[in-house]
């Protein structure tokens, strides 16, 4: 009866490990996917506002390039003005000094004093363009405030969507913690199967030193009767505890392989890689077990960007690869 007691306490500790277990494995799937879909939207967000950021920029540009060619043609503007004022003093000049000379040469006073009239003619469209230049030049300034203030603005929303991602990679961190704690409660499982196993055994031992009892005490009928009745119901509970047995066996490996396909890379299965190290890894064509094997940690190292103070065990991930894809080649 002790053995019995034993070997049902011991399968339902085991069948509630394992419930919570699946729970809890299904509630991490549940976190990662909606982390990643945050992660998501917000990479699409930050990518909208580059993209806008890269055109207001260029527009800004374009602005400026024109606010130096109205400058540059607004300094040509003041140039012939200039010129044409000095030519209008020096002209008059001529025609204060053409006046006192001679009078008889009121044809070229005339003809000074149209070509006078012609030039401030000139000097008034100048003045004209100089203005309409001037208002451009201001149109242009406020355009470029404009942008720069918009700019600013698509700055702090870049920022705040960065903060946001940095955030959603923390709770992702988060996740993985948990489903390593995971891991390590189904090797607690595991191990306190062996330890029923091994009880298992000691009771198969027990029931072959009852039969011996048994065929040493076949002169005592009723007591013998007794003895094979009592090792009959006692197979019989051995046999269903077998069958309790199989089936948690069967319940571990279905646990093991929602854990291995809930939705992760399938280098997360090694310890110490997350998503973001799994993603980078993929990104450069490490998919599987076998290819992460086949790489030197000098080589792991630059794909991951590590840092000197991260501590990250590269040589225990490639023995770990090595060992995962030897087991999957002997079942495959």
């Amino acid at each position: 009866m002790t053995v019995e007691l034993v070997l049902a306490g011991i399968v339902g500790l085991v069948a509630g490990v394992l419930v919570a277990l699946w729970l809890d494995s299904q509630s991490l799937v549940r976190q990662v996917q909606q982390a990643n879909s945050e992660k998501q939207k917000s990479l699409a967000t930050l990518q909208k506002f580059q993209i806008q950021y890269r055109a207001n920029e260029q527009e800004l540009r374009l602005a400026q390039k024109e606010l130096v060619t109205a400058l540059e043609e607004r300094n040509q503007l003041e140039e012939t003005i200039a010129r044409q004022l000095a030519e209008i003093e020096a002209s008059r000049e001529q025609l204060k000094t053409t006046i006192k000379t001679d009078e008889m040469l009121k044809e070229n006073l005339q003809e000074s004093q149209a070509r006078l009239e012609e030039i401030e003619g000139l000097q008034l469209m100048a003045e004209e363009k100089l203005a309409t230049a001037s208002a451009e030049n201001n149109r242009l300034v406020g355009d470029v405030q404009l942008m720069e203030a918009e700019i600013v603005t698509l700055e702090a929303k870049v920022e705040q969507i960065t903060q946001e991602l940095q955030q959603v990679q923390v709770k992702a961190a988060d996740m993985e913690q948990k489903a390593l704690a995971a891991e390590t409660q189904l090797a607690a499982v595991e191990a306190e199967k062996d330890t029923a196993q091994v009880q298992l055994q000691q009771a198969e031992l027990v029931s072959v030193e009852q039969k011996a009892k048994i065929a040493t005490l076949e002169q005592k009928l009723q007591e013998a009767e007794q003895v094979r009745q009592q090792l009959t119901i006692t197979e019989e509970k051995l046999q269903t505890a077998d069958t309790h047995i199989q089936k948690l066996q069967d319940t571990m490996e279905d646990v093991q392989t929602k854990m291995n396909y809930s939705g992760k890379s399938e280098l997360q299965l090694i310890r110490g890689i997350g998503p973001v190290y799994a993603r980078r890894l993929n990104e450069f064509g490490i998919q599987s077990f076998a290819d992460l094997a086949d790489c030197k940690p000098e080589q792991i190292a630059s794909i991951i960007k590590k840092k000197n103070w991260q501590a990250v065990d590269i040589q225990n991930w490639l023995d770990e690869a090595k060992a995962l894809a030897a087991s999957l080649d002997a079942n495959g």
